[in-house]
């Protein structure tokens, strides 16, 4: 009987089992919803923006001089400021060439002076005589040379080439010393004390301080926003553009002001591009004492433009193949076309594509649907 006791158990296991197989709860298929992504958006909207223009340049001076000398003479004495790089203020002698020449000239020419006077008083009186004499005694009219006329115009014309002379000699002795006609810098120093110079001679190069140019190259696609002629004129003041100029070190906090006064007519040969020319006011600059302006820096600037009206401004990287993607005001995103004005460094400048209630997608998303529903934090 032992032998047959395992029937049952191992019937009564299968019997439950199938039970429990019959008896098991069926699952029921539930129908997923799509879920809405939650996405960034910012709010865009049309306004004026004015065109700025970024170029970049070298500061020059306004007013440059070579020095050269007028006279024959030998350097007497050189100013300890004339040397390259330093600074001179306005009435400072510079040079002083050797005078001793030319103060002997004047004083031959103011001789020459007295002598001419005396001379044409002479004639004066000898004129006189004549006439009189040959109203006593002549008949008819007179000869000019019997009336001494010939000689009273010699004497008149010496008089005067001695005059001449004489501001010829003032004029060669005020040469020998140069004054510096305006407060400025040196750029170059060609001589020193005992040096011989003649007329033509380059004795050094200055220039002005007061106030500096930067010539600016303009890109093609930037010349329509300037809204100049490139005519080579200068520019009226009323419609001169204002320009800000900035070190090319970065440092953000110094800016010199300034205006664009000339817009130059030709392209530039290197470049291929043409320019602008802007003026910087460097007298009682603010900036002027603790960054002071420096020739041959290299700067950058930015233009102010022409005023775009109803523009709306979004970021550079918003903008994919002449279009932006903007969810409406039904939550939907759409990819609008867009009619892009200008590109500002990181910044894009739209005139129409955006429709009323759009606001720009700013969230990365793996894949973008047109009309896909999305929500957003609209505080």
């Amino acid at each position: 009987m032992k032998k047959y006791i395992p029937i049952p158990i191992i019937l009564g296991s299968i019997l439950i089992s199938l039970l429990l197989i019959r008896s098991r709860p069926e699952a029921v298929a539930e129908k997923a919803e799509p879920e809405t992504p939650f996405v960034k958006t910012m709010m865009i909207f049309p306004r004026t923006v004015q065109a700025a223009i970024q170029s970049q340049g070298i500061i020059l001076p306004e007013r440059e001089l070579t020095i050269l000398s007028e006279v024959n003479s030998k350097v007497e004495w050189v100013a300890p400021n004339m040397e390259a790089g330093s600074s001179f203020r306005q009435g400072d002698t510079l040079i002083v060439l050797d005078k001793r020449d030319y103060e002997l000239a004047l004083i031959t020419a103011e001789s020459n002076i007295l002598n001419a006077e005396v001379n044409l008083q002479r004639e004066k009186a000898e004129f006189e005589l004549a006439s009189k004499e040959w109203q006593r005694v002549g008949d008819g009219k007179g000869s000019d040379l019997a009336l001494r006329k010939p000689q009273m115009a010699q004497a008149k014309a010496t008089l005067a080439a001695a005059k001449a002379n004489l501001e010829q000699a003032q004029r060669n002795l005020r040469r020998t010393v140069y004054v510096a006609p305006f407060d400025g810098r040196v750029r170059a120093k060609n001589l020193n004390a005992g040096t011989t110079v003649f007329s033509g001679t380059a004795m050094g190069i200055i220039y002005a301080t007061d106030y500096f140019e930067v010539r600016l190259a303009v890109a093609d696609q930037d010349v329509p926003f300037t809204g100049l002629n490139f005519d080579g004129k200068l520019i009226p003041e009323g419609d001169q553009l204002d320009v800000d100029i900035t070190p090319s070190s970065g440092s953000g906090d110094i800016l010199w002001p300034g205006r664009i006064t000339r817009a130059e007519a030709e392209i530039d040969p290197i470049t291929r591009m043409l320019a602008l020319v802007a003026r910087i006011n460097n007298i009682n600059s603010v900036l002027s004492a603790n960054t002071p302006l420096a020739v041959g820096q290299f700067v950058e600037a930015t233009i102010s433009g022409i005023v775009l009206n109803d523009i709306t401004v979004i970021p550079r990287t918003a903008v994919r193949d002449e279009s932006a993607w903007v969810v409406d005001q039904d939550l939907r995103l759409r990819n609008r076309p867009v009619e892009i004005i200008r590109y500002e460094d990181a910044f894009a400048l739209i005139g129409e594509g955006f429709e009323q209630g759009d606001r720009l997608l700013t969230s990365r998303m793996s894949s973008l649907v047109n009309g896909q529903q999305v929500k957003f934090d609209t505080n």
